[in-house]
Order: structure tokens, then C-alpha cells, then sequence
């Protein structure tokens, strides 16, 4: 086997789970608890000293800023169609995946459809969901919040409404999977998030500015999302009018 030294991107349940691996291989590896956007060149010294070493330093999940030309670990932007970045790292430890590390590259790669799509049991799903809004931070008060604000969420026509005191969005997200048409977050921290209609989704950027993403922006009936700081009635009332 080659001689790796791994160094790892930003924290997730994926990334975690690159890290148990590797501990319980004994496979060297570096990690500076970077969060989401992180990039090789934190770890110029590391990698210049794995090659001293006689390593092979293996780039996971980071942003190739250094034009580092050896082994790059990802399965983001033009690597979406490879294998999950846990797979990719089983494969040159030379180990196969068991179903915890399947349902963890298949959820950061495809989110709850790819589990689905590999047979995820609703448990199975719940437990890789909480594993990664964790790893992100997500405390218990926050989950609790969540349920708290889907318990007394709003309905109007296509739209459902939801106010909570923060803005992880996921907490909300993963539970009402597949419940919703269009949905609304309305959070105490002056953030508002919006998931649905990928034209709508572009028109509230234009208007609103803020950010938005997803495979169907810009397209009518198309699945995106849109997130930034406007007024809340101001907001909720021009989604409502949209959706008419």
C-alpha cells in the first residue's frame, strides 16, 4: 500500500467519518478543524514535510488554491459524478464500506434522495441526518427549536411558514422532507430562508439580494433556495403574492 498522508477539508458527518477511518487504520493525517470552503494552502507546511517523509499527501475535500497536482480527494462541482469522498478514501486504504459509511457518502453526495435510492430504512435517514447537522454545530436546544416552531408552523395554500430563534435551516429541512411544496423560514436572528421554486428562488435574489443555489435556479417548478436579511413581513408577503 502507498504511503499516504491525508489532510482533511471541512467538518461534517462525512468528514468525520474519514477521520474514524483513518484513526482506526493507524493512517497518518492532518487536521485543523477547517470549516466548509476550505483550502489546501493551510496546509502548505504539512504537505511540503509529508513529502520530505516520503508520503504521498492526499488533498480531502479542499480547495485546490496551491495547483497541487497529486491526490485529490472530492466528489463536489466537476467531480460530482465520482464516488463519495469517504468511498474514495476506503478505496486507497484498500477496505470496503460498511452500510454506516455508504449511507454517510451517499447523504453528503445526494443528500436524503441518494439514501433513499440505496434502500435507507426512515431510521437509517434520521440518524445520518443528525450525525451531520451535529458535526456542523446543531446543538440540542436547536433541535428542540425546530420541533418547537414545526409544531406551530403556518399553512397558506402552497406555502408553509416557519418561525424559529435560529437559522439552522437543516433542522427544519430534514424533518419535513417530502412535507412541503414551497417553504418559508422566518428566524429571530433577522435570517430568512426560503426553499422551492428555482424562478422564484432567482427572482428573490434579484430583489432582496442575499444568496441563493440549487440544480433548478432560475427554472419555474425547479427545486432552489434562497436565503438573506430583508424584512420579514416584506418578505412573506411577496412570497405569498408570488405563489397566488
Amino acid at each position: 500500500m502507498s504511503k499516504y498522508y491525508f489532510l482533511l477539508g471541512g467538518n461534517d458527518a462525512e468528514m468525520n467519518e474519514i477521520r474514524n477511518v483513518l484513526s482506526a487504520n493507524n493512517m497518518p493525517f492532518a487536521d485543523k478543524g477547517l470549516g466548509w470552503g476550505a483550502k489546501a494552502s493551510a496546509y502548505t507546511e504539512e504537505i511540503s514535510s509529508a513529502k520530505k517523509e516520503g508520503f504521498t499527501p492526499v488533498l480531502v475535500e479542499l480547495e485546490n488554491d496551491i495547483n497541487y497536482d497529486g491526490v485529490i480527494v472530492d466528489h463536489h462541482g466537476a467531480r460530482a459524478s465520482e464516488k463519495s469522498s469517504i468511498l474514495q478514501v476506503l478505496d486507497l486504504i484498500s477496505q470496503e464500506p460498511n452500510r454506516w459509511q455508504e449511507l454517510i457518502g451517499a447523504n453528503d453526495a445526494g443528500y436524503i434522495p441518494a439514501m433513499v435510492a440505496i434502500g435507507a430504512t426512515e431510521e437509517e435517514i434520521a440518524n445520518v441526518r443528525l450525525a451531520d447537522r451535529t458535526a456542523q454545530g446543531i446543538t440540542p436546544e436547536q433541535e428542540r427549536e425546530a420541533e418547537r416552531a414545526i409544531a406551530a408552523r403556518e399553512g397558506s395554500g402552497r406555502l408553509t411558514v416557519i418561525r424559529m430563534a435560529h437559522s439552522k435551516c437543516a433542522t427544519v429541512t430534514d424533518r419535513l422532507f417530502g412535507k412541503y411544496d414551497q417553504l418559508l423560514i422566518l428566524s429571530s436572528d433577522g435570517e430568512v430562508n426560503f426553499f422551492g421554486d428555482g424562478a422564484l428562488c432567482a427572482e428573490l435574489k434579484e430583489k432582496f439580494q442575499g444568496w441563493n443555489g440549487g440544480s433548478g435556479l432560475g427554472k419555474k417548478g425547479g427545486s432552489a433556495y434562497w436565503g438573506g436579511y430583508p424584512n420579514h413581513a416584506e418578505i412573506e408577503s411577496f412570497v405569498l403574492e408570488a405563489l397566488e
